[in-house]
């Protein structure tokens, strides 16, 4: 374990806090329940986060080039609706379904991506507009809760499959194919424009186009975010996204991605959502009231980001002498 601590602060000494605040609620949480580390939890538990550190995941990809996606709840949505009602009205399959919500949700994220490459606005001006406009498609498809999900996939995905857990599997696969990706020239070419646009534009990189891209693959996270709900849930709702939007944007910024663009790395991302949903979930289990969750929840958040930026701003002063 300490190994593993050393492995992922090196280089990063943000996340050292973030995962001394993460040990910290693992303990915590283990005190009510002290099941948490059985093989039965971690399934149930990965299949709770899923969504969040996938949403997460979207709203990293458009940080990273400088943005920000507030209609991320939205497109989660839409994807949501989009596959458990074509599932509920269709001989399709699940496969044929998941694809259509993923292409849907994709499209979504190209146009917001196009908006903000040739509008010239800011990206939360364009992406709070874009809410509403997919919202509203979501509730056309979906004006009410309902479709469906068959059920062996909904008890697979939560309670494992031949004892895997298929939400853990899917984190990891999504790590190393991002880990791949940032190898790679579109990788590469996502994080120098958000780090320095005009110098990427200069380099000749077609700027424009890697905004397009970065949203779509964006999306590509979102959707499989509204798939997921939508297997957990067993069904779909329309408006059930919202929260994602707020929650994936701490999550990324927990996480060390900067809002300026171009730093920061997707496993900070995952364990800033890991914080979020375990403090999430420990604030129910010790009986709070709904209405205090909320205000202990974001005092939390402003301590962790405090702590974060502190420790950061220590090492690079270090660094510097």
């Amino acid at each position: 374990m300490r190994d593993l601590i050393r492995t992922t602060a090196k280089g990063n000494p943000d996340l050292l806090a973030l995962l001394g605040l993460l040990a910290v609620l693992l303990v915590a949480y283990q005190h009510y329940d002290p099941s948490l580390l059985t093989p039965a939890s971690i399934t149930i538990l990965s299949a709770q986060f899923l969504p969040l550190i996938l949403a997460a995941a979207g709203q990293t990809t458009v940080m990273l080039l400088g943005g920000i996606d507030l209609s991320l709840g939205a497109v989660l949505g839409l994807a949501m609706a989009v596959f458990a009602t074509y599932e509920a009205h269709s001989a399709g399959g699940v496969a044929t379904a998941a694809a259509l919500a993923l292409c849907v949700a994709v499209a979504a994220g190209a146009v917001n991506g196009t908006l903000v490459a040739y509008a010239g606005l800011p990206p939360i001006i364009v992406t709070l507009a874009a809410s509403f406009l997919w919202g509203g498609v979501t509730l056309v498809v979906l004006p009410q809760p309902g479709g469906s999900v068959p059920g062996g996939l909904v008890d697979a995905y939560n309670n494992g499959w031949n004892g895997i857990a298929l939400p853990v599997v899917c984190v990891v696969a999504a790590l190393v194919l991002w880990r791949l990706f940032r190898t790679t020239r579109h990788g590469l070419a996502l994080y120098a424009v958000g780090g320095n646009e005009h110098g990427a534009y200069a380099s000749g990189l077609h700027t424009r186009g890697v905004k397009i891209g970065g949203y779509a693959l964006s999306s590509v996270f979102t959707g499989l975010a509204g798939i997921g709900l939508a297997i957990q849930t067993g069904s779909a709702d329309p408006t059930i996204g919202a929260p994602y939007t707020l929650n994936s944007i701490a999550a990324a910024v927990l996480g060390g991605i900067s809002f300026f663009g171009g730093i920061g790395r997707m496993r900070g991302t995952v364990l800033g959502a890991l914080v979020i949903g375990l403090l999430t979930n420990l604030l129910l289990f010790t009986g709070i009231s709904p209405f205090y969750q909320l205000i202990v929840q974001g005092v939390v958040l402003i301590v962790a980001l405090t702590l974060k930026t502190y420790l950061t701003r220590n090492e690079r002063e270090g660094m510097s002498r």
